[in-house]
């Protein structure tokens, strides 16, 4: 299966765009600021239009403003003097345009790898090689677009270095060695916009994750790499099978983002709630920015293919934002005001982690994750209350969502969220006087298992059916994954619910989702991960529950394994 980019390129009907707007917590915030539009003038001139920067209710060319001081909140950290200065960042997608004028000082020459080649793979540049391949210039552009040049925007880490892999390139195939290759290298960090589709599952490939565990545990001279990962903009996809029929998907469908060695990013709006597309999911580590489509709210300013002819600005584009046909400041079409999704979200969290690199060149890739969920704001923090499906009914009694928990080690924790909205001042300050406390890595190796059992799933039925596994391991958790094997006939209509010894729960596949008519979960690609657990303990009793939410079919829990990470 050929991984894509995770730019939102189509915006959904109406009628699910309204489902997705009722699914949005009440936002309390007042705003007390001008919507003036920025006049676009400076040593970046197009800066002000950047609202994730520096949110003043901007509306840039939408009809709705933003709400003021939801952003990254990094000035003082600039003010500072971090700029990213010294970190490496392959940003692996379809070519970045290492010529751009916003770019092509911070661009790294000689070690990309460019994919439509031969291998071993090492160019230059590793450009785009067709009219399509627009995407990793724009995502490189929220990374390290080059400040102060009298050009265009700047970058969050605006003098980190970046480099290209064009692994999502038009037309071309992503097989194991590329795959392996493009996490590899001695870059610090990798970002990485692009994903399976989220209405089916597939196998991991597990030499990619042995890649990865490999770079975590000896990139940067044994302190790690980091991957940063879009979570995806399947929150309506079409549902398996079907060309008209949309459903809800969730992260974890895609195999590389139910791994502990990435960081997986979830999108917001400019307005304070998850995008409408952003991908939930127990996986997702923290919250950054993705903005919608531009015209109804702002979405991401960035660096785009240079000249009319070619990129997300074009001068014949049909498109409701000027800016798109080269007005307002864009006569060169050198710049994109409608880049959005999740592909956004994490080139953006890329270039905080550089700064926290910078800051604290000794963090490990264990404690930037740390420090990041211990900074995070929670968003639109609602603890009681039903989150009800969009599309569909689910059995009486049952909550298919959950608000915001706290778990039994005091961290707060959403499906839709992560542990929140990243926080980059606050995350710096802790980063400068951090000292670890995490412990020696350790991994379980799917020691705990259930054995075969035989537990009946009854047929639309909030209780479902419960199987335990008692842990003797004491652990303090950084993640947890569960295989899980189940006989269904179609597992769409099912939930996933983990429950710790602390008694919190986790809904790692939500029921009525996008998996239409698969049969079956098996433990080669049914296997998920949840962060929710963060910091508790694993030793105790653990619970997987399983909860039929459709009536016509019937199931039975037949094995289901956990494994842990964390430190000892």
């Amino acid at each position: 299966m050929k991984r894509i980019s995770h730019k939102t390129r189509i915006l959904i009907s109406l009628i699910l765009a309204g489902s997705v707007t009722a699914l949005f917590f009440t936002n309390c915030a007042e705003s007390t600021f001008s919507a003036a539009e920025p006049d676009k003038t400076g040593a970046d001139p197009l800066l002000e239009l950047a609202w994730h920067i520096n949110n003043t209710a901007q509306k840039v060319f939408s009809s709705k403003s933003g709400e003021p001081g939801n952003d990254l909140n990094l000035l003082q950290t600039w003010q500072s003097g971090y700029s990213g200065k010294g970190i490496k960042i392959l940003v692996s997608d379809d070519g970045v345009e290492d010529t751009h004028e916003d770019l092509k000082k911070n661009f790294l020459s000689g070690v990309s790898l460019d994919f439509t080649g031969a291998y071993p793979w090492v160019s230059a540049t590793a450009s785009p090689k067709h009219a399509e391949d627009n995407h990793g210039t724009s995502v490189a552009g929220l990374i390290a677009a080059t400040a102060s040049n009298g050009v265009g925007t700047k970058g969050v880490a605006y003098q980190a270095s970046i480099a290209s892999a064009n692994y999502i390139a038009y037309g071309q195939d992503q097989d194991d060695d590329k795959t392996i290759a493009q996490a590899a290298g001695d870059f610090d960090i990798y970002n990485m916009s692009w994903g399976f589709d989220q209405n089916i599952l597939h196998v991991p490939l597990s030499s990619f994750l042995a890649q990865m565990k490999f770079k975590v545990m000896n990139g940067r001279s044994g302190r790690g790499s980091v991957y940063v990962k879009a979570a995806g903009n399947s929150f309506f996809i079409l549902c398996r099978g079907s060309e008209e029929e949309y459903c809800v998907g969730n992260s974890g469908f895609d195999s590389d983002n139910s791994t502990p060695y990435t960081l997986i990013v979830a999108a917001l709006n400019a307005q304070g709630y998850a995008a409408s597309y952003s991908s939930p999911g127990s996986n997702i580590w923290i919250s950054s920015f993705g903005g919608e489509f531009g015209d109804d709210s702002p979405a991401m300013i960035t660096t785009d293919r240079m000249g009319c002819s070619k990129g997300f600005s074009v001068s014949n584009i049909n498109s409701k934002v000027a800016f798109e046909r080269g007005a307002n400041g864009n006569s060169a079409c050198n710049y994109t005001a409608t880049f959005n999704g999740t592909s956004s979200a994490a080139p953006i969290l890329a270039g905080v982690v550089a700064l926290l690199m910078e800051a604290n060149p000794n963090l490990s890739w264990r404690d930037i994750k740390y420090i990041l969920a211990k900074t995070a704001v929670p968003v639109n923090y609602v603890t009681s209350g039903v989150i009800s499906h969009p599309l569909e009914v689910t059995p009486t009694g049952y909550a298919w969502e959950q608000p915001w928990i706290v778990n039994g080690a005091g961290f707060k924790f959403h499906n839709w969220y992560g542990f929140g909205k990243v926080d980059v001042d606050a995350a710096v300050k802790m980063a400068k006087q951090y000292v670890s406390q995490l412990g020696t890595y350790t991994e379980t190796d799917w020691a705990h298992t259930s054995g075969s059992i035989s537990a009946s799933i009854p047929d639309n039925n909030a209780a479902g059916t419960s199987s335990l596994i008692v842990v003797n391991d004491v652990i303090k958790i950084e993640s947890v994954q569960i295989k899980v094997s189940v006989t269904h006939p179609d597992v769409s209509e099912l939930a996933l619910e983990l429950i710790s010894p602390s008694g919190k729960k986790s809904i790692l596949v939500n029921m009525r989702n996008s998996l239409s008519g698969l049969a079956n979960f098996t433990e080669s690609s049914a296997v998920f991960l949840t962060n929710a657990f963060y910091q508790e303990s694993s030793q105790g009793a653990w619970t997987l529950k399983v909860v039929d939410g459709k009536s016509g079919n019937t199931g039975t829990l037949t094995q289901w394994k956990i494994n842990f990470t964390g430190g000892r």
